[in-house]
């Protein structure tokens, strides 16, 4: 099951977040992403997290177009130690849920 969080819940903690793209660097640049997000692409990120969260206590929101890839992430990274979840429905929920 992933750790999911909701887009009103995002709105909520997002100050106190790392918001991760894990899409490719393409598609964070071509499509549309969250604001105060940084890129780093899933492989990049799963490969060496360490050098992206120094700390295993900061809360991390990963996403993606729909979640599949930020939902790995984040499954991932919580089973490395890290407080991670992912967007519910990935950015395309973000912008266009009703």
């Amino acid at each position: 099951m992933k750790p999911t969080i909701t887009k009103t819940k995002l709105d909520q903690i997002k100050s106190q977040a790392l918001i991760i793209d894990v899409r490719d660097n393409w598609e964070h640049e071509a499509l549309k992403k969250l604001p105060n997000s940084i890129n780093i692409p899933f492989l990049e990120l799963i490969s060496k997290p360490e050098k992206y969260i120094t700390d295993k206590d900061k809360l991390v929101i990963t996403y993606c177009n729909y979640g599949n890839r930020s939902g790995q992430a984040a499954q991932i990274l919580r089973a490395k130690g890290y407080q991670a979840f992912v967007l519910e429905g990935g950015v395309e929920n973000y912008y266009f849920a009703l």
